[in-house]
Formats: structure tokens, sequence, C-alpha cells
């Protein structure tokens, strides 16, 4: 019972000399009969990741960790999950009752590979309620995506000025006067990472190309007889932007069913609500 209780002395001596894994903190253990408990806290900066947890035991005061040790139970193997007060439960002397020295123990955290999932979604917004994303779940990943509406490719002739007047407009064949119908064409095409922030939760991040134009109708009459002769339509140049598209949010995964919300600006201008639904394939 002395040498056991020796032996017990070194181990709560010597273990906390290797627990030196990054990812296992706030470590405490006791002991109940012949057994030690110890409790640990599995940190991860990257939700969703997992670990494979092992102990290993040495008699040369750490300098080789060799003796398996079979009576372990709790928190220990392949897939731990990350989370606070995980328990590991060892019958210390039924692996090592016959070993004598300096004994220390260590307990390694390993991250598994990064499990990740394909996804694809729609994407869209009040001004752009066409789009997709498509890419990955799990770790730092890629997508990409495009937005769009229905007059994405709407095409003008004239350009109107600051004060709302036309420019290089043919004032000397024909007059016109403004329309009640209005375009605005939008588009977007952007790519990024995804990275899960918490355990239901992945934030997204991208950039690329857009525009946000804003039309106006403008309806083209003869001098000569006051006819209609021609529909076009003009651009106005002050509210119109393209270039630098923005966008980020988040991606709410519930089971196979994905949501996304989020917002996009072009040109740091206008920030536009976004919202989705996807699937997130194995």
């Amino acid at each position: 019972m002395l040498r056991k209780s020796i032996l017990f002395f070194f181990l709560l001596l010597f273990i906390s000399q290797g627990l030196k894994s990054q990812s296992i903190k706030n470590i405490t253990f006791v002991k109940d009969s012949t057994k030690l408990v110890l409790h640990y806290d599995l940190v991860s900066f990257i939700k969703g990741n997992t670990f494979n947890v092992e102990i290993f035991c040495s008699t040369d005061a750490g300098e080789t960790y060799n003796i398996p040790l079979k009576t372990v139970i709790g928190d220990i193997g392949p897939d731990i999950t990350i989370g606070k007060n995980k328990s590991l439960i060892w019958d210390v002397f039924k692996d090592i009752g016959g070993l004598a020295g300096n004994v220390s123990f260590k307990v390694v955290a390993e991250k598994n590979p990064t499990k990740r999932n394909y996804f694809l979604a729609y994407s869209g917004s009040i001004e752009a309620p066409f789009g997709a994303q498509i890419g990955m779940l799990g770790g730092v990943s890629p997508y990409f995506g495009f937005k769009m509406n229905a007059d994405f490719n709407a095409k003008h002739v004239y350009v109107y000025d600051e004060k709302s007047l036309i420019l290089d407009y043919p004032y000397n064949t024909i007059y016109f006067i403004y329309g009640d119908e209005v375009k605005k064409p939008r588009f977007s095409v952007t790519a990024g990472v995804t990275a899960q922030v918490f355990n239901n939760a992945f934030a997204y991040l991208g950039a690329g190309y857009g525009k946000s134009q804003l039309l106006w109708e403008v309806n083209e009459y003869n001098y000569a007889d006051d006819q209609l002769a021609e529909v076009n339509w003009a651009i106005n140049n002050s509210w119109s932007v393209k270039g630098l598209e923005l966008e980020g949010g988040l991606m709410l995964p519930i089971k196979d069913l994905l949501l996304t919300i989020g917002t996009t600006s072009n040109s740091l201008r206008r920030p536009t609500l976004t919202f989705g639904v996807g699937y997130k394939l194995d």
C-alpha cells in the first residue's frame, strides 16, 4: 500500500509536466481510490474541429512515452469535439502496477483532418433576386457566387449630367420627354471564403466585380409631326456605380438545409440585405 501511495504521488507530480498540447487547457485531476480522474478543456479557434486525444506514460522522466494505457475511459480517442470539462478516468494500477522509476504522463490532442462539405444555395436580394452561391463548408474554405436581376444587361444610349439634361442628344432633329419607366440593372460576381465561427454557424466574406445602375426612360419625338419615334434609355451616372463588390454574412446549417443572411455593397455605397436557402451536401 505504501508503494502504491508513493507511486500515486509521482503520478500527480509529473502528470502536469506532460500536458503540453496547445489544445488542452485548464487541467485538473483528483485521486479516486486507485483511479485518477482528469478534467480538461479542449479548445480550438476554428469551431467544428475534432481531435484525437491520447494519453502516454513514461518511466524515464519524459524522455520516451511508449507504455500503452489500456484502462483509460472517457473523452479519449478519435473524434473528440471541443468543449469544457472533458474527463478521463484511468485505473492506474491495472496498467502500471508493476512499474517503477520516474513516472510521468502526457495528454496529447491532435487535430483531425478538417471535414468539408459542399453546398449549393440560392442567394439574392430585393435589387438582385436571381443568384447562387456554391462552395465548401468546413475550416476555411472557398466559395463563389453571383447575383443579378432581369435588367442586368439593359442598354442605354444617353447619359444624364448632374442637372438631369441628356448629354450628346440630337436636339436639332428630335425632342424628348421623360417616361415613367425606370430600370435598375444589377449584377455581381464574387469569390471568397467561409469559416466556422460557432458550432452551428459559418461566416462568409467575399469580393469581386459588380454594377448598380439607374436608367430613365426617354421617349423621343419628331419635331415635324410630334409622333413618337423611338424609346431609349439614359443612365444617371451620379447614382450609378460599378467596380469593387464586397459581401459578407452568415450561413446557418439546419441538418442538410442551409440558410444564409448577409449584406452586399458596390463601391462601398448603398449596402443591401441578402438572403438565401440551399443544401449542404455530404
